[in-house]
């Protein structure tokens, strides 16, 4: 019998739709993958031939826990340099960008604590909490993906300790305004609380601002700020990121760091310190991603599918008019045309006539994977 804290969590949906996309293909199926939460390039040159250069030198051994010194002090410099914040290397740890988000948790959170997160959210914050031990607090945002900050007050109570925000966010690709990063920060400072920055999407931006909250008066303290390598390079195999934040808990997550997967791979680390010279392969990808996210505007576009257009990211989160489950929407969809998206209830119990649409993939298959939604969706309504 399974722990009852594992009876807690949902699998990924993410993982578990890729999976069967996976299947398909090995079926010999032709699939078009707009579910996919990665980029479809392939990590650039350079990094991985600096990491095999590292590898072949004999660097395939244990790392200290916290990471190689190089890296971490890369990332310092990274900080301050484009975020504005100070993180000395003692206070950074190298780890996969996700297992972060748990680190972060199990190094706050007693039993029963309360995490707010904004709505609709990356799918796996709230069971991270729950196997953290902790319980998600959802916050519903308007329309526009803005928090409502008196409703953020009632969802208040002695057990709230984090503030998960997530800018550009997955699924919507919203870029939080610099006022509104202010007002959350000027919310968790007023309440005591820690604010979990979760920066992974930072440069895909086409429109707004990235603001770190560590950077801002008062809130170092009260900041735990992840990022890596995954989306920035094409990295997503890799599972290489970091996490820094007040020592206290960079300590606390360096000790379950330790006794559970020891240290990041020493390979992977390798190839994250590369990138620190590979900016310009990072930013034809965004340009490439500015490119599809105009093939999307250009081909949705009153088709009878609402969104809000994206700042960030590479995502649309639409809802299809006439479409009350979009569960089903997405399950007769890929049956039918072996076109794969995320069901918006993923993302949040109040979304589930959304989906999102990802655009890390090949212009050609993203057309025709457009195509086969926009013909889908009428012929859904006209039933």
């Amino acid at each position: 019998m399974v722990s009852s804290r594992v009876s807690l969590i949902s699998p990924s949906a993410s993982v578990s739709i890729n999976n069967l996309a996976a299947q398909l293909k090995a079926r010999g199926e032709k699939v078009f993958n707009l579910g996919i939460g990665e980029p479809d390039f392939t990590t650039p040159a350079p990094i991985i031939e600096y990491s095999a250069k590292s590898a072949l030198s004999g660097a395939t051994h244990y790392t200290p826990s916290k990471g190689i010194m190089e890296l971490r002090t890369r990332i310092s410099e990274k900080l301050k340099r484009e975020n504005h914040v100070n993180a000395p290397v003692e206070n950074i740890i190298v780890t996969p960008t996700k297992f972060s988000i748990y680190l972060s948790m199990l190094s706050i959170l007693e039993p029963g604590d309360e995490v707010i997160i904004p709505e609709p959210y990356y799918l796996s914050y709230p069971d991270i909490v729950r196997l953290a031990g902790g319980k998600p607090v959802p916050l519903r945002c308007n329309d526009e993906y803005e928090i409502d900050f008196d409703y953020a007050e009632k969802a208040l109570t002695d057990h709230t300790r984090i503030f998960i925000l997530n800018s550009p966010t997955n699924p919507t690709g919203k870029v939080y305004s610099r006022e509104t990063i202010d007002r959350i920060c000027s919310f968790v400072k007023d309440h005591g609380l820690y604010l979990l920055s979760d920066e992974i999407y930072e440069k895909i931006i086409y429109q707004g601002e990235h603001v770190s909250p560590a950077s801002l008066p008062g809130m170092a303290e009260r900041t735990i700020t992840i990022n890596g390598f995954s989306k920035s390079f094409a990295m997503t195999g890799w599972r290489i990121g970091y996490m820094t934040g007040p020592g206290d808990i960079i300590s606390a997550a360096d000790k379950i760091q330790q006794q559970t997967i020891t240290c990041a791979s020493s390979v992977s680390q390798a190839a994250a310190v590369e990138t620190f010279n590979q900016e310009p392969e990072s930013e034809k990808m965004v340009r490439r991603f500015a490119e599809r996210r105009k093939i999307v505007l250009d081909n949705l576009g009153g088709k009878g599918l609402k969104f809000r257009v994206p700042e960030g990211a590479f995502y649309f989160f639409v809802s299809p008019k006439g479409v009350r489950d979009a569960g089903k929407f997405c399950s007769d969809l890929m049956q039918r045309d072996h076109v794969v998206l995320l069901p918006g209830v993923s993302f949040g119990e109040n979304y589930a006539n959304y989906f999102r649409l990802s655009y890390a993939i090949d212009d050609e298959d993203l057309k025709e994977g457009l195509s086969r939604i926009i013909r889908f969706a009428r012929e859904y309504r006209e039933k």
